[in-house]
């Protein structure tokens, strides 16, 4: 379920839920859009059903630019946009099979939606695609390519035992100027800044202090103007 909401647009929001219906076969599952709007207090089934491919998972979520987001996960690529109520294929990056990727960060900042991914098959490597989608959702273009041949050097966890890049990409932030944008980034020992155009970076956080250190999850703190 994602919570469709903009605080600066108007007072009201809107809830979409996927449904699970019924399983198809022993390939896919299928699923049913329910939204919930705050305006009228109800909830409206939409005509919009679809299937995914088992295991269907709908990881990072995403409200941006009047439609909500799934990221790409295992083939279940989904836009649902919410004024005209249809689902539609979220469209990839040119060149980058379907079968072979794995979204590594997929968020919105500042009004733009970005996104990275991997091949699953090859692991991580160091220089880094970041994509921005045009405004009309149509597709992708690249708006930051980062080699990020600095960070070795200064880090060297980030280059792993077997020859990976062992670098997990926290958040893409957009500076009020376009030359403050920098990405958080984690290490297997440290959370550090980068900027993207004069390709400084800081360190802000050490996992050392910790005698373990195991999964971590990250969330975004985001301003509002509502109280709980």
């Amino acid at each position: 379920m994602g919570l469709a909401y903009h605080q600066t647009d108007c007072p009201h929001y809107k809830l979409v839920c996927i449904r699970f219906l019924e399983c198809v076969g022993e390939l896919l599952e299928l699923f049913q859009i329910q939204t919930y709007s705050s305006d009228t207090g109800k909830w409206k089934i939409s005509i919009e059903s679809f299937h995914g491919i088992k295991p269907a998972l709908f990881h990072q979520v995403v409200y941006w630019n009047g439609a909500v987001f799934w990221g790409p996960y295992d083939q279940n690529y989904l836009c649902f946009k919410l004024d005209v109520e249809k689902l539609q294929t979220l469209p990839l990056p040119v060149g980058l099979p379907s079968s072979e990727i794995m979204a590594m960060y997929f968020r919105e900042s500042r009004g733009h939606l970005h996104l990275i991914v991997h091949n699953k098959f090859q692991g991580y490597s160091l220089p880094l695609n970041v994509y921005e989608m045009l405004s009309d959702h149509s597709g992708w273009f690249v708006k930051y390519q980062l080699q990020l041949d600095e960070l070795p050097g200064a880090f060297p966890e980030v280059v792993s035992g077997y020859g990976y890049c062992d670098l997990d990409v926290i958040d893409v932030v957009r500076g009020e100027e376009e030359e403050n944008t920098f990405l958080v980034l984690k290490t297997p020992e440290k959370l550090i800044t980068y900027n993207v155009h004069d390709k400084s970076y800081k360190q802000i956080f050490s996992f050392s202090w910790y005698s373990y250190m195991g999964p971590s999850i990250f969330h975004c703190y985001t301003e509002t103007l509502s109280s709980f």
